[in-house]
C-alpha cells in the first residue's frame, strides 16, 4: 500500500502507533526523525520529509528523536521499559536514597502523573507502594546480614518514623522485625494473617486434587512438599484465626517464610480491589469474599508446570498429568509426600519419557523445552517477579507453548502481577456471564472490555469471577 504525503501526515497528527516502522518522519526544522506515534509537538507539513527506513533518515543528515526512540523501535527494544527497569533496580538497591515521589519522578525524568501511569503499567502497583515494598525488602536483607539495631535499619532504608516502619513491615512480612531476624535459627515460625483473611481459596486451591502427591489438605491444615535451595522438604501449615503456624522438616526457614508469604498473598490489596469493583459494577461483589486473595504457587516453576499442563484439557486430566510427572521426576520426601520436579529434573527427560504418561507430543515438547531454557540461563524465571510486566509478558509470549492464556495465568498465579486477564479462560468467561447476567459468554474482545473497569486489579477480579461459579446467584 502506497501512502500519500497527506495520508502519512494525517497518521502522525493522530500519533498512530500502528504505522510505526511503515514510515519515519523527518522534521527538517529540528533535524530529527521520529516514529509516527511520537508525542512531541506536531510539525507543519511543509517542514516534513518522510523516509522508509532509519538509514535513509540518517543519510539525509537527521538524528534520532530522544522522545520516541525510533532506532530502539527498529532494534526491537522498548526504551521506556528499559529506562524504568534501570531506575527501579537502582531504587531497590538503595531505597533510602530516594526519599519520596518527587525524587522518584525526577529520577525517571517525568512528572508525578506520568510516574503513576508508568509504575502502574510496568509494575501493577502505585509508586508509593513500590517504595514501601522496596524499603521493607531492604530492611529484611539488613536484618539477616548485619547486626545493626532495628532502629538504625529502619532509618537506613528510608523510613522516617519507627511506627510507619513497624506497620508496613508487619503488613508485608507477617511478623515483627525482631522475629524475622530469628528465622536464621529456627525451623518453626508463625505468620500473622491480615484482617479479614479468607483462607477458603488457599485451602481449596491446594486441596483441589485429593490424590495429589505434593499437597495434603485436611480442615485448616496444609502439608506440602517444596523444593528449597538445600533440597526437598515438608512444610506443615496450620491456619488459626489470626496466624498461620509453620513447621519445616529441614532447610532454610527464611526461604520457607518467603514461600508462605507468597502463597497467602501478603502483598495483595483486597480493600483497594473492593473500592474499584464497587465503582465498576455496583452490587455484584459478594460480601462473603471481602478478604479473598489470590492463592499463589509455592514457586514460579510450579506455575510453569500448571500453565503448560492446563492447556486445552479439563482439570481432572491436568491433575492426573501432574501426578504422573511428579512420580516420574519429583523428589520423594516420605511415604506420603513428594516435592514437585525442578527445571533440571524435567530438562533431563525426553518426549519418549512423557508420551507413555498420556502427554501429547506438543505438551511434552513445551514442558521440556521451557525447562531447558531455564537451566541454560536463557529464561531467568526467578527474576520475573522484579521486572516490568510489559517485558515479562513479551518474553513469555516468545516462548514456544506460551500464548495469552498461559502467559497471563503464570503472571497472576506465580509472578504476583495484579492486573492480568487470562483471556480464553472458560471459567473467567462463565463467571462474567453469570455475574453480569449476560445472554451469552463473552468472546476475547468482549472479555477484555468487560474486565477493563477492574484495572488495576484484574487478577483479583478474575479470582472472584472463578469463585462466583461455586455459589448460587
Amino acid at each position: 500500500m502506497v501512502l500519500s504525503r497527506e495520508q502519512m501526515f494525517d497518521r502522525i497528527l493522530a500519533s498512530d502507533s500502528s504505522y510505526n516502522g511503515v514510515f519515519f518522519t523527518g522534521v527538517l526544522t529540528t533535524g530529527i526523525y521520529c516514529l509516527p506515534s511520537c508525542k512531541a509537538r506536531k510539525p507543519k507539513l511543509e517542514n516534513v520529509k518522510f523516509f522508509d527506513s532509519v538509514d535513509a533518515a540518517r543519510k539525509a543528515g537527521l538524528r534520532a528523536c530522544k522522545k520516541c526512540h525510533p532506532d530502539a523501535f527498529v532494534d526491537g527494544i522498548d526504551p521506556e521499559g528499559t529506562h524504568i527497569e534501570s531506575i527501579i533496580t537502582e531504587i531497590r538497591q538503595s531505597p533510602g536514597g530516594c526519599m519520596g515521589l518527587l525524587e522518584f519522578a525526577s529520577k525517571l525524568g517525568v512528572g508525578q502523573s506520568t510516574l503513576y501511569k508508568l509504575v502502574k503499567k510496568h509494575y501493577h502497583t502505585t509508586p508509593g507502594e513500590f517504595l514501601m515494598r522496596s524499603r521493607v525488602e531492604a530492611a529484611k536483607n539488613q536484618l539477616l546480614k548485619t547486626h545493626k539495631p532495628i532502629t538504625e535499619v529502619a532509618f537506613d532504608v528510608g523510613f522516617e518514623s519507627l511506627s510507619t516502619f513497624y506497620e508496613h513491615f508487619s503488613r508485608l512480612v507477617g511478623m515483627a522485625p525482631s522475629l524475622y531476624r530469628k528465622l536464621l535459627d529456627n525451623t518453626e515460625f508463625s505468620v500473622e494473617l491480615p484482617d479479614n483473611f479468607c483462607p477458603k481459596a488457599l485451602l481449596g486451591y491446594f486441596g483441589r486434587d485429593p490424590l495429589s502427591l505434593t499437597e495434603r489438605v485436611q480442615d485448616n491444615i496444609i502439608d506440602l512438599g517444596i523444593q528449597l535451595a538445600g533440597g526437598a522438604v515438608r512444610l506443615h501449615l496450620e491456619f488459626g484465626a489470626s496466624v498461620v503456624t509453620c513447621q519445616l522438616s529441614g532447610g532454610s526457614a527464611v526461604e520457607a517464610h518467603a514461600v508462605v508469604c507468597r502463597m497467602i498473598g501478603l502483598d495483595q490489596d483486597p480493600a483497594g480491589f473492593h473500592l474499584v469493583a464497587d465503582r465498576a459494577y455496583p452490587g455484584w461483589l459478594p460480601h462473603r469474599d471481602i478478604g479473598l486473595r489470590i492463592p499463589m504457587t509455592p514457586t514460579c516453576f510450579d506455575g510453569v508446570i500448571w500453565a503448560i499442563l492446563g492447556q486445552q484439557v479439563n482439570l481432572s486430566f491436568a491433575y492426573a498429568l501432574r501426578r504422573r510427572l511428579v512420580n516420574l521426576a519429583g523428589t520423594k520426601i516420605d511415604e506420603s509426600l513428594w516435592a514437585p520436579p525442578r527445571p533440571e529434573d524435567i530438562a533431563r527427560l525426553s518426549t519418549d519419557d512423557l508420551l507413555p504418561l498420556q502427554f501429547s507430543l506438543r505438551k511434552a515438547e513445551y514442558l521440556i523445552g521451557t525447562s531447558k531454557l531455564i537451566t541454560q540461563g536463557k529464561l531467568e524465571l526467578e527474576t520475573f517477579t522484579r521486572r516490568s510486566a510489559v517485558a515479562v509478558e513479551k518474553e513469555l509470549m516468545a516462548i514456544r507453548g506460551f500464548g495469552p492464556w498461559s502467559t497471563n495465568y503464570l503472571m497472576m498465579r506465580s509472578l504476583g502481577f495484579a492486573d492480568c486477564v487470562p483471556v480464553g479462560d472458560t471459567g473467567l468467561t462463565s463467571g462474567l456471564q453469570k455475574s453480569l447476567k449476560l445472554e451469552e459468554r463473552p468472546d476475547a474482545k468482549k472479555t477484555i472490555e468487560l474486565m477493563e473497569p477492574f484495572a488495576p486489579f484484574r487478577s483479583l477480579a478474575t479470582l472472584h469471577l472463578w469463585q462466583s461459579l461455586h455459589f448460587e446467584s
